[in-house]
């Protein structure tokens, strides 16, 4: 076994634990000690981000980090305040904001690297941190953790059949992405469909895990695992831009917070949505 493969198992054997702790034994104000997590992720997340993009030479106003405040307005708003929509009205003030500063700060190259700059500051605004704001919706479902759990068995279940059925029946149906060329059709169909299958048949085996029927169950964990896969592939083309292996150095075994919750990011809104119509 290699070292860096040890190091990775290591790393989610002391991980995951900790993350199931939080939400099932520190269930408090709403699984606050989730949601903190979750911040934390976000803003580190951003942060790498934002280091890749100026890997591309591209001079990104501070901006862009208004985005670690999305989620924790979302937290704050779900406990206190309870405004339909208010993400929406924040973002559209963050990006006003980021255009005047643009309209500044643009002087200096007379402009011409502006449209470049604006559009790193708005995907460094919405990734991961508008996604991130639905993690922080999570703790407030009512099925309370076992809907966090479940989403995250999607997602890291699906991840674990994707690749054991990509060594197994992937070596000939490989590189269809040219930004994952190691990703294979057998491993998302392996994915999709088995962790799909699986979760179906723990419901109908546990029917109180969610109180969902097991076609009901299919049909959120199959699109949540297909834009798991989404994520995994944007995170993927988003380094080989940058010209980087991995989008950071703080998880050991694993790369940046971003190589580990890219997946989490993109799925966490269809789950949400799906969960929110079936269940």
């Amino acid at each position: 076994m290699s070292s860096s493969l040890t190091t990775r198992i290591l790393t989610a054997v002391v991980a995951l634990p900790i993350l199931i702790c939080a939400i099932l034994f520190l269930p408090q104000m709403n699984h606050l000690a989730f949601a903190i997590i979750v911040i934390l992720c976000n803003a580190v997340g951003t942060w790498e981000l934002h280091n890749n993009i100026l890997k591309k030479k591209i001079d990104v106003p501070f901006t862009g980090y208004l985005g670690i405040l999305l989620p924790v307005i979302e937290l704050i708003n779900l406990n206190y305040i309870h405004i339909d929509g208010l993400i929406a009205f924040v973002l559209s003030a963050f990006l006003g904001f980021a255009f005047f500063v643009e309209v500044i700060h643009g002087a200096k190259d007379n402009f011409k690297g502006s449209i470049e700059r604006i559009a790193a500051t708005c995907l460094t605004l919405c990734y991961p941190s508008l996604f991130m704001v639905y993690a922080v919706k999570l703790c407030f479902l009512h099925s309370g953790p076992n809907a966090i759990l479940v989403f995250l068995g999607i997602v890291f279940g699906s991840d674990s059949m994707a690749y054991f059925s990509g060594m197994l029946f992937g070596k000939n149906n490989k590189g269809v992405v040219k930004c994952s060329p190691n990703k294979s059709i057998a491993g998302f169909i392996g994915g999709t469909i088995g962790i799909s299958l699986l979760m179906a048949i723990l419901v109908a085996i546990f029917p109180g895990m969610l109180n969902v029927t097991p076609l009901k169950m299919f049909l959120i964990a199959l699109p949540t695992s297909v834009f798991g896969t989404c994520g995994d592939l944007f995170e993927s083309m988003l380094k080989r831009s940058a010209g980087v292996k991995d989008a950071g150095i703080v998880i050991p075994g694993r790369g940046g917070m971003l190589d580990c919750i890219d997946s989490l990011s993109i799925a966490i809104p269809v789950f949400s949505m799906f969960f929110e119509i079936l269940v």
